[in-house]
């Protein structure tokens, strides 16, 4: 079953990767958290799957996002330019 946010993303944006902008079928879409789940799970935070903390992404780039920490210049470059494309 899909999750209500992965639809709402999908609904608003199309089966596309929110950064690279590649056209793709729905089993090649990830569902990315911009506030990463771990990072809420190390302070104990609760897991935020809202529709603003979500971006759709394709495997290549939801790989090399998660190659950065969530406080780095380069992440969070990356998640403002995602934000620009997101509707």
């Amino acid at each position: 079953m899909m999750h209500l946010t992965k639809f709402l993303l999908i609904k608003q944006n199309g089966l596309r990767c929110m950064w690279c902008g590649k056209e793709l079928a729905y089993e090649e879409l990830f569902w990315h958290h911009i506030k990463p789940k771990a990072f809420c799970r190390y302070y104990h935070e609760k897991i935020d799957d809202s529709y603003e903390n979500g971006a759709l992404l394709c495997e290549k780039c939801h790989e090399y996002v998660h190659g950065f920490p969530y406080w780095s210049v380069e992440y969070q470059g990356i998640m403002h330019e995602i934000m620009r494309n997101k509707k």
